[in-house]
């Protein structure tokens, strides 16, 4: 097998993700509304973003609700800031980080987990 779909990271990849990062003093525009963070960082990244839904019921409305979680995993040596934005290069979904978990690995094969944010999808 290539390295693109190696499971060493203890995932298989979906997608190939592009990591959008910005210095956070320039996500404002001369008005001091926020901004996209566009400017590219890397492309090609091998990940997986798997969306699970699930039911939850809420008292308070008493009735139930679908909440749904994007769950993603790259691989340890992918270059991934809390602040970045990502977009699936297959779909076109840009996706905002909401958490970040790095396992402390001293030879970098454990794989990165987020949660995601869908923020935007292609052309709409």
């Amino acid at each position: 097998m290539g390295g693109d779909v190696s499971t060493s990271a203890n995932f298989r990849p979906t997608t190939y993700v592009t990591v959008l990062r910005t210095s956070p003093s320039d996500l404002t525009d001369e008005f001091g509304d926020p901004e996209d963070n566009e400017t590219v960082a890397s492309t090609g990244n091998p990940f997986s973003i798997i969306m699970q839904s699930k039911r939850q019921f809420l008292p308070a409305e008493n009735r139930t609700t679908v909440i749904e979680n994007i769950a993603a995993r790259c691989r340890g040596n992918v270059d991934v800031k809390e602040t970045d934005r990502l977009k699936d290069e297959r779909t076109g979904f840009l996706y905002m980080i909401e958490g970040i978990v790095q396992p402390q690995d001293p030879i970098g094969a454990s794989a990165i987990s987020f949660t995601l944010r869908r923020v935007k999808t292609n052309n709409l």
